[in-house]
């Protein structure tokens, strides 16, 4: 992974003017007016493109200054972290990251992939201003699903998400087009998950078997073939809402592992669209949404 710096632009500060009264070089301007700057520091100003006459911009010790004019030292520039495609933070304070994901970015590395990863990107973002700050993973989503994800910036913010999750978390709300037409436009799925050791794929069991999973569903739109459906969980399980929505008979879009007929915009038709928690250090109630995925909503256009 590349990490990229954009400069500030120029005009966004006021710069400081000096009116040159006779010929000198660039070298010779700096002697007059900021004498005793380090060579290094004169080369640095001139790299970083903020000595100019007008619009021109002074990169060479020897460049000529003639007199009259009006030389302009805008203040360095500030590097600023470009994030890489995927990830948009949308809440960032002393403890934790909020962070918006698109579908086909991984939360944390794979033996296969370890640089384009949600885990990765926040990482350099936050190396990049303080070397010493690190991320932590607090909960995850699949890779083809987009949406909300919560990450702390200490292992004691961690911890204290994590070990209080249930509690913490008020409300985990998900969106997904799911195939044929639903029966009812509510109702609750109630169900045991376990996981296949073989297939690794999660699938609903016996009572007193894996983990108990309860998902809340809610009909916003529906055509011929499909549905817009809303999904509360509260249970978090793995590939609960993929697993929950094949058993109710209506597998998730796009969800090969777990069936799906059809693959209307090439990807898990699935989003964390919004999450509602107790902030673990200040106790505030802290609530985040997105919208619907316009690539969700344009299949229902009439």
């Amino acid at each position: 992974m590349r990490l990229m710096a954009e400069e500030n632009k120029y005009r966004s500060k006021r710069p400081t003017t000096y009116n040159v009264k006779s010929d000198c070089t660039v070298d010779e301007f700096f002697d007059r007016q900021m004498n005793g700057m380090s060579k290094t520091g004169r080369r640095k100003m001139l790299s970083h493109g903020v000595v100019r006459i007008g619009e021109r911009v002074l990169r060479k010790p020897e460049e000529l200054i003639l007199a009259g004019s009006t030389v302009s030292i805008w203040p360095r520039p500030t590097p600023t972290f470009n994030m890489p495609n995927g990830l948009q933070i949308v809440y960032e304070d002393d403890y934790l990251i909020v962070a918006n994901k698109e579908a086909g970015l991984l939360t944390i590395a794979t033996e296969t992939e370890r640089e384009h990863t949600a885990y990765a990107y926040l990482s350099a973002y936050l190396k990049f201003y303080r070397k010493q700050d690190k991320i932590f993973i607090v909960h995850r989503l699949d890779r083809m699903t987009s949406g909300l994800l919560v990450f702390a910036k200490s292992e004691m913010v961690q911890r204290a998400l994590r070990e209080n999750w249930n509690d913490t978390v008020v409300s985990r709300r998900y969106v997904a087009v799911v195939e044929g037409r639903l029966r009812q436009s509510e109702g609750t799925i109630n169900t045991w998950i376990d996981e296949d050791p073989q297939t690794l794929r999660m699938y609903v069991s016996r009572p007193g078997y894996g983990k108990r999973a309860i998902t809340h569903y809610k009909l916003i739109d529906q055509n011929a073939n499909m549905s817009l459906v809303e999904l509360n969980l509260e249970t978090g399980r793995k590939n609960q809402i993929r697993v929950h929505m094949r058993h109710l008979g209506h597998t998730l879009a796009g969800d090969k592992k777990y069936g799906s007929q059809i693959d209307p915009i090439g990807r898990l038709c699935l989003h964390a669209m919004q999450i509602e928690f107790y902030h673990p250090m200040t106790g505030k109630l802290l609530n985040f949404e997105t919208k619907i995925p316009q690539e969700f909503s344009n299949l229902f256009k009439r």
